[in-house]
C-alpha cells in the first residue's frame, strides 16, 4: 500500500503592494527555487507536440498556483503550519497526504528590495535570431524576448542597484561594465547594440560572467545575481547540463545567485534544471511577448530576494516509509525522510513539496500523523529550527473515499497527481504511444473529477491542459521540441 505525504511552503506576510487572499491579506508567499512554471509543455501542446518528459515539473505547476494553508500570524521569519488529508491514488490505493505551511513575519508594508548587482548573460548565437530581435509575431525570436525582458529589468533598476552586460557567441566580451541602475540611457544603449556574434560558447559566456560577478562582490554588501538569457543550444566549448551545473555551482558557493531565462519553443530544459536547482538558483521559461510582460508584473523583484537557504524538512511519520519526493527541486529516491531545498525566494504565491510514503494497511481508516522538523539558514547566515505535529484530518470522508482538514491540501493533491502523471506518460510516449495515452486519460478522468468536486475556477485551464495533451498522445503527434529535426 502506498501513501503520499504533500510538504507545502506556504509563507504569508511578505512584501509588495498587491492584495493578498483570505489567508493571507496583502502579504506575499515564497517558492522553492528551480523551474518555475510549465509555460514550454503549455505552448508545445498548443502547437500540436507532446512535450518531452523532462518539460513536465512538479515545482514548476507548484509555483504556478496559490497553494496556501490557513494558520495563526507568525512572530518569526518562519512558522511552519500543517493539515492532513486522505485520498486515494490514480489505482484506487488509499492514500494520506499532509501539507507542511510556512508563514512569515515579513512585512509587506516596510518590506525594503537591497541594492542589487546584476549581471546581464546574453546569448548572441544564430539560433536566438538578433538579426530579427524586433519582429512581430505570436512567437518572437528567442532574441527579441531578450532584448524585451532585459529592457523592462534594466527600466525597473534604481540607483542602489548595478547592471552589467555580458554577451557570448563564438566567443564573450563585456558589453556594459558595472552601470548604476539609475543611468538608464546608457543601460539601453548597451541593450539597443546587441547583434549576432557567431556559435554558441556559453562555457566562455558564464566563466567570463562569473569573473565581473567576483569582482563586483568585492565592492559592495548587497546580492550579486547572473541573468541568464538563452535557448540554451551550446555548441562550443562545455555542452553538458553536468558542466554548466559546475559553474553554476562556483558561483553559488560564492553566494552568486543565478536566474535562467529560457527563451523560445526549442530549448531542451535539461541545462536550465541543471543551473537553476543550486543554491539561489531559479529559472523560468519565455516563448511569448506577454510572458516578458507576466513575469515583470508577477515575478519582479521577488525572483532575485532569496529569504532562506538550506532549507530542510525532515518527516517522522507514525506509520510508513518515505520513498520518494516531488515538487523538491533535487527531487528523486531517498535513503531518509529528509529533503532538501536549496533556496526559497519571495514570490506573490505559494509553492507546495511533495513526499511519498509506503504505508502499513489501515492506516486509512484513521488518516496519517506525523511530526515535521523544520531547519533553514536566513540571509545573514543565521540558522533556525522548528518542530510540528500534524494530526489525522477530521472532517468525515466524503462519497469519493476523501477528506482533507483544508481546501488547499485538496488542490495541492490533485495538481500533484496530475503532473507527475503527466511526465511519466509523456516518458512512456517515446516508446508506447497508446500505453501512455491510456495512462493520461486515466489521469484526465481522475483530474476532471477533482476539479469539478473543488470547483476552483483557476483549476479550469489546467483541465483544458489536461484534455489536449491526452487529444494529442490519442492522435499520435509527434513529440518534442519546435525546433527543425
Amino acid at each position: 500500500m502506498n501513501r503520499l505525504l504533500v510538504l507545502t511552503l506556504a509563507f504569508s506576510g511578505c512584501a509588495d503592494t498587491f492584495s493578498g487572499s483570505a489567508t493571507n491579506p496583502g502579504g506575499f508567499g515564497a517558492t522553492q527555487g528551480g523551474v518555475q512554471d510549465l509555460r514550454l509543455a503549455r505552448e508545445l501542446v498548443k502547437n500540436g507536440k507532446v512535450p518531452p518528459a523532462a518539460a513536465f515539473l512538479v515545482e514548476g505547476m507548484f509555483s504556478e498556483h496559490d497553494l496556501p494553508l490557513a494558520g495563526a500570524p507568525c512572530a518569526t521569519l518562519f512558522c511552519l503550519r500543517g493539515a492532513s488529508g486522505v485520498a486515494p491514488l490514480l489505482d484506487g490505493t488509499p492514500a494520506g497526504w499532509m501539507q507542511i505551511g510556512l508563514s512569515s513575519s515579513i512585512d509587506p508594508a516596510t518590506y525594503q528590495r537591497p541594492g542589487t548587482t546584476f549581471i546581464a548573460t546574453v546569448d548572441i548565437s544564430g539560433s536566438m535570431g538578433w538579426e530579427y530581435a524586433n519582429e512581430e509575431q505570436t512567437y518572437p525570436t528567442p532574441a527579441a524576448l531578450a532584448k524585451k525582458l532585459l529592457t523592462r529589468i534594466g527600466a525597473a533598476l534604481g540607483p542602489d542597484d548595478r547592471l552589467a552586460i555580458v554577451t557570448y557567441g563564438s566567443d564573450a566580451s563585456t558589453r556594459l561594465g558595472l552601470t548604476r541602475g539609475n543611468e538608464h540611457t546608457a543601460i539601453q544603449g548597451a541593450i539597443d547594440s546587441l547583434a549576432y556574434g557567431g556559435s554558441t560558447n556559453m562555457e566562455a559566456g558564464l566563466t567570463l560572467a562569473y569573473s565581473l560577478a567576483e569582482t563586483a562582490r568585492q565592492t559592495t554588501t548587497g546580492p550579486v545575481r547572473l541573468l541568464l538569457f538563452t535557448d540554451e543550444q551550446p555548441n562550443v566549448g562545455a555542452t553538458s547540463p553536468t558542466a554548466f551545473a559546475g559553474l553554476a555551482q562556483g558561483g553559488a558557493t560564492h553566494d552568486v545567485g543565478l536566474t535562467v531565462f529560457g527563451l523560445g519553443l526549442g530549448l531542451g530544459q535539461e541545462v536550465m534544471v541543471a543551473m537553476s536547482h543550486l543554491r539561489g538558483g531559479n529559472a523560468f521559461s519565455l516563448s511569448k511577448k506577454v510572458d516578458v510582460d507576466t513575469i515583470m508584473d508577477n515575478d519582479w523583484p521577488w525572483f532575485s530576494q532569496p529569504i532562506a537557504h538550506e532549507l530542510r524538512v525532515h518527516v517522522l511519520p507514525t506509520v510508513g516509509t518515505v520513498v520518494s519526493s516531488y515538487g523538491f527541486p533535487t527531487g528523486g529516491p531517498v535513503a531518509e525522510p529528509s529533503f532538501d531545498v536549496a533556496t526559497v525566494f519571495l514570490s506573490k504565491r505559494r509553492g507546495a513539496l511533495l513526499v511519498r510514503l509506503a504505508a502499513d494497511a489501515g492506516f486509512a481508516l484513521t488518516g496519517p500523523t506525523a511530526e515535521a522538523d523544520l531547519a533553514y539558514k536566513t540571509p545573514a547566515g543565521e540558522s533556525i529550527t522548528q518542530t510540528l505535529h500534524i494530526g489525522s484530518p477530521v472532517s468525515p470522508m466524503d462519497e469519493r473515499g476523501q477528506r482533507f482538514d483544508q481546501p488547499s491540501v485538496a488542490r495541492t493533491v490533485a495538481l500533484a497527481l496530475l503532473v507527475s502523471s503527466m511526465k511519466d506518460a509523456a516518458t512512456t510516449y517515446a516508446t508506447d504511444t497508446d500505453a501512455a495515452a491510456a495512462a493520461m486519460r486515466t489521469a484526465d478522468t481522475r483530474f476532471t473529477e477533482d476539479t469539478a468536486k473543488l470547483a476552483s475556477p483557476d483549476l479550469d485551464q489546467e483541465v483544458a491542459f489536461s484534455h489536449a495533451l491526452l487529444t494529442l498522445m490519442q492522435a499520435g503527434a509527434a513529440q518534442g521540441t519546435l525546433y527543425p529535426e
